[in-house]
């Protein structure tokens, strides 16, 4: 969605769905995966960068935070701190590689002669390496004037509009990475999916660039690689990538990955989001080599390192949680002697060795400690059971409950002492108009004190356990929208 000023005015619109099962998208089980889905067709970046913060994605319009207690592939929010990426040797050779190609032979040498470099220079390029200069080593604007490369490569941030030659693009993609036959590919389908999202584009007076982007790479005016990016306060979120697949053997999604990272470095934009990570599905495994990742805890909001103990205890629970996994260790321990015994210490100690703060590596820390043994696992499933909010803990028999999430419990929504505490739904906003007009408190619509926060099928109801879903600061700043 396109905005003309500096800074976003437009409204952020938001049309509540509901909490809803189905098939699981990455395994295949039937039904056994479930979210709570709204829909925007205006969206602030500033809202959707806090709702990324609590879990959330978008796909097009509709926006989505899965339900990691009872889903079979439990979905985990990761980013990366674009200053803190230590690029692996396969990725450095990876993106020289393409740039040794786009260059090639006769404009290396040439350079080499009539740009000689200093014994010292040679000596700091062998042993260090530098994401920003390696990215852009081989684009048009970094090459020497006076020699031609063997092929002339250009990657530019445009709007994300429809264009034949983007839809060309994606059709290749489709039909030959992910087998989709033809007729299932249309322009419709495209546009809705990737391009004309719902997020404001405007720059801020500094400079900055937020909402929606493809970043589109071309190689002798040829478009062979597009990026879908969302722009936002403190992040790059990699939405989606897609390539001719006559550049497969590049591996441009590791080469797309890094020049992301370097985009949120060089934009000021601090984090670089790649989407959700699913632990033991192949084909979110890379996402981990790109280091170091933080994972978000949807119990507390704290991020803590996707590390092998964080791994480990994927593996072991359902959905994994630091804080609680602190919490349970803590319970059978005893506070002396236990797993999580000396906690405190370490994580100062870990926070002052790696630069990171306290809260954000405290999770990982309690993780550091042998894993518990099979007699604790029981203990602690025994007590944490004792007190966990969920209810129902299969995605069927949760939605087919006829449960307000605020009953059911999730991780990442308000439970209802906290909604009271963080919400005034009365004063929330609401449009009778048509595009965002005729706004109004919830307050001044007829019926609107009748029922209750956890009657699911009342306007409160609605409205409540979508304010639960989305956080006191979104629920606040957002319009409902039921018009069409």
């Amino acid at each position: 969605m396109q905005t003309t000023s500096a800074a976003c005015g437009a409204l952020s619109l938001a049309t509540p769905i509901g909490f809803q099962s189905g098939d699981c998208g990455y395994c295949k089980a039937e039904d056994s995966s479930a979210s709570y889905y709204a829909r925007s067709k205006s969206l602030c970046p500033k809202h959707y960068q806090i709702l990324m913060d609590r879990g959330w994605r978008r796909s097009g319009s509709l926006i989505y935070l899965p339900d990691a207690s009872r889903s079979c592939c439990p979905h985990y929010t990761i980013r990366l701190p674009a200053s803190e990426l230590k690029p692996s040797r396969d990725q450095r050779q990876t993106l020289n590689r393409w740039n040794r190609y786009v260059l090639g032979e006769a404009y290396s040498r040439e350079v080499s002669a009539k740009y000689p470099k200093t014994k010292a220079a040679k000596k700091r390029e062998n042993n260090t390496f530098d994401l920003l200069s390696t990215v852009h080593e081989s684009e048009t604007p970094a090459l020497k004037p006076d020699i031609a490369p063997e092929h002339r490569f250009e990657v530019t941030l445009e709007p994300d509009t429809y264009t034949a030659e983007k839809f060309a693009l994606f059709a290749d993609y489709q039909r030959h990475v992910h087998h989709e036959n033809a007729a299932d590919i249309s322009e419709a389908g495209f546009t809705r999916f990737l391009c004309d999202s719902p997020l404001h584009r405007h720059t801020e007076p500094g400079g900055k660039k937020l909402g929606s982007f493809h970043q589109c790479y071309r190689l002798n005016g040829r478009l062979v690689a597009m990026s879908v990016l969302d722009l936002l306060p403190h992040g790059v979120s990699g939405v989606y990538f897609l390539y001719h697949h006559d550049f497969e053997k590049w591996s441009f999604g590791k080469l797309s990955a890094l020049r992301e990272a370097a985009l949120a470095l060089e934009g000021g934009y601090g984090f670089y989001y790649m989407g959700y990570y699913i632990q033991g599905c192949g084909k979110m495994a890379y996402k981990g080599e790109f280091r170091p990742q933080y994972v978000l805890d949807l119990w507390s909001g704290e991020w803590g390192v996707l590390d092998e103990g964080m791994r480990g205890l994927m593996d072991r629970k359902g959905y994994a949680s630091l804080s609680r996994e602190r919490a349970r260790r803590g319970r059978v321990g005893g506070g002396s002697g236990g797993t999580g015994a000396g906690l405190e210490g370490k994580t100062e100690e870990i926070a002052g060795e790696t630069g990171a703060s306290a809260n954000s590596i405290a999770g990982t820390t309690a993780l550091s400690a042998p894993p518990p043994t099979a007699q604790q696992e029981e203990e602690e499933d025994l007590a944490s059971a004792a007190e966990s909010p969920i209810m129902h803990p299969t995605p069927f028999l949760a939605t087919h409950s006829g449960l307000s999430l605020l009953a059911l419990g999730m991780p990442g929504v308000l439970t209802l002492a906290q909604l009271r505490a963080a919400v005034d739904l009365d004063a929330m906003k609401i449009s009778l108009g048509r595009g965002g007009g005729d706004v109004h408190e919830m307050r001044e619509i007829g019926g609107w004190g009748e029922g209750s926060e956890t009657e699911v099928r009342s306007v409160k109801g609605v409205v409540a356990e979508f304010a639960a879903a989305v956080g006191g600061e979104v629920a606040g700043g957002v319009v409902l929208d039921f018009g069409r």
